[in-house]
C-alpha cells in the first residue's frame, strides 16, 4: 500500500467517526428541544385538569364582605 492510500483510509475513518459524533449530538439536541416543546404544550392542559380536579379556595366577593359587616 502506498502512503497516499493509507492517508486516504485514515482520513476516511476519522471523517466517519466525526460525522457519527456530530449526528449523535444533533439527535440529543433535537430530543431536548422536542421535550421542551412538549412540556410547554402540555403544561396548560395539565394545569386546567388539575384545577378542575382539585378545588381551590373560594374568593370572597365584595357583596359577601358587605353582608358580613351588617
Amino acid at each position: 500500500m502506498s502512503r497516499q492510500t493509507i492517508n486516504f483510509w485514515v482520513l476516511f475513518i476519522i471523517s466517519i467517526i466525526i460525522s457519527a459524533i456530530l449526528i449523535s449530538v444533533f439527535v440529543k439536541a433535537l430530543k431536548v428541544i422536542l421535550m421542551v416543546l412538549l412540556i410547554l404544550a402540555l403544561a396548560p392542559i395539565v394545569y386546567l385538569v388539575l384545577r378542575l380536579i382539585i378545588p381551590g379556595q373560594k374568593t370572597v366577593d365584595e357583596d359577601d364582605k358587605l353582608g358580613k359587616r351588617h
